[in-house]
C-alpha cells in the first residue's frame, strides 16, 4: 500500500499544516466514480470531503468536488479526451502511461500548480487505488513516478523542503488554504484522524 504512515492521516497533516478544520462536503462518490469507470483512491476521498475546492498557498490547485456529483477531476478528464480525439498528436504528452480510460490505464489528472506542474495517478483497473502511484511533471521534465499517495504528495510539496524539483516549503513561511466559493453542502466537523 502507497503512502503508509502513522495512525495520523496525511489529509489531518495537510489541515494542520494550513491550520484547516474540515468543510465534510458531502459527496456523491457512487455517482463520480460511475462516471469515471472505477473507484478512487480513499486519501483523495478524504481530501475533497475535507477541503472542497480552493487553492494551497496559492499554488497547486487540487481538482477536488464541491459536493453532490461534481467532479473536477472527471471533468478535467473529459476535457483531456476531447482535446486528444481533436488533436491526436497531444497522445505523447501522456507517454508512456497514456490516458485512462475507463476499464483500462493511464494517467488521471488530480492537480495541478501555478508553474504548469502536473500531478497525476498511474492508475489501473487491476490495482487497488491505493496502489496507484503518483506521477508528476514539470513543463521541460519527463513523468517522474512517486510511490506515495496524493495526499503525501500534497503534503510533501508544501512542507517538505528536501521534496526537490516539486516542493515550495522553502519559499514560503507556513502553507495556506484558500477555498473557492460552494454551495452550502458543507458542515463543519474535523478531518478524519
Amino acid at each position: 500500500m502507497i503512502g503508509r504512515g502513522s495512525a495520523v492521516s496525511w489529509v489531518s497533516r495537510i489541515a494542520d499544516a494550513v491550520e484547516w478544520r474540515s468543510m465534510d462536503v458531502d459527496i456523491a462518490w457512487e455517482v463520480i466514480e460511475a462516471r469515471l469507470g472505477m473507484a478512487l483512491p480513499a486519501d483523495y476521498k478524504e481530501l475533497c470531503r475535507c477541503f472542497g475546492v480552493g487553492e494551497f498557498s496559492g499554488y497547486v490547485h487540487v481538482y477536488g468536488a464541491p459536493g453532490g456529483a461534481d467532479s473536477q477531476m472527471v471533468d478535467k478528464l473529459a476535457s483531456l479526451w476531447r482535446t486528444l480525439e481533436t488533436h491526436p498528436i497531444t497522445r505523447d504528452a501522456f507517454d508512456p502511461y497514456g490516458l485512462y480510460r475507463p476499464g483500462g490505464a493511464g494517467l488521471i489528472p488530480w492537480a495541478v500548480s501555478e508553474t504548469a506542474v502536473e500531478f497525476s495517478w498511474a492508475a489501473d483497473v487491476e490495482v487497488p487505488p491505493q496502489d496507484w502511484p503518483v506521477v508528476a511533471r514539470t513543463e521541460v521534465s519527463p513523468w517522474r513516478r512517486l510511490p506515495m499517495s496524493a495526499s503525501e504528495c500534497l503534503f510533501r510539496v508544501l512542507t517538505d523542503v528536501s521534496f526537490t524539483e516539486f516542493t515550495i516549503a522553502d519559499l514560503m513561511e507556513r502553507p495556506s488554504f484558500r477555498p473557492y466559493a460552494m454551495e452550502s453542502r458543507v458542515s463543519t466537523r474535523g478531518c478524519a484522524r
